[in-house]
């Protein structure tokens, strides 16, 4: 005999875990505004009432404004830049890039770019 899963309406189901937020908005092409706020109703649980007007408010604040969110802080990208140009001989950008976690092609960027000279 099977058991029948029951939702109860008057009691929203409780969000996902932190990491399966982050990951299906990395794997699947989702609506940002709205993995924002489940990971903030995660995070802050109390904040859920208030979240619903929020994600409104933050949908008329940035409609239509397409953005880049870099995977590194401006401190963090500022030390990669300080070791690329420490490690960097002039032949290694492979083995500087493996270490650095960061591709040959940013490496060489790094070095071309005007003020990040030795």
């Amino acid at each position: 005999m099977e058991t029948e899963t029951v939702i109860d309406p008057i009691q929203p189901p409780a969000p996902a875990s932190r990491e399966t937020v982050v990951t299906a908005a990395l794997l699947d092409n989702v609506d940002l505004i709205d993995k924002i706020f489940e990971f903030i109703q995660i995070e802050f649980p109390e904040m859920r009432d208030k979240a619903l007007a929020l994600k409104e408010l933050a949908r008329r604040e940035f409609a239509g404004i397409e953005t880049y969110i870099p995977r590194r802080s401006q401190a963090e990208r500022e030390r990669v830049v300080a070791e690329v140009m420490v490690l960097f001989n002039g032949r290694n950008a492979t083995e500087v890039g493996r270490r650095l976690n960061i591709s040959r092609a940013s490496v060489y960027r790094i070095i071309k770019t005007p003020g990040t000279k030795k």
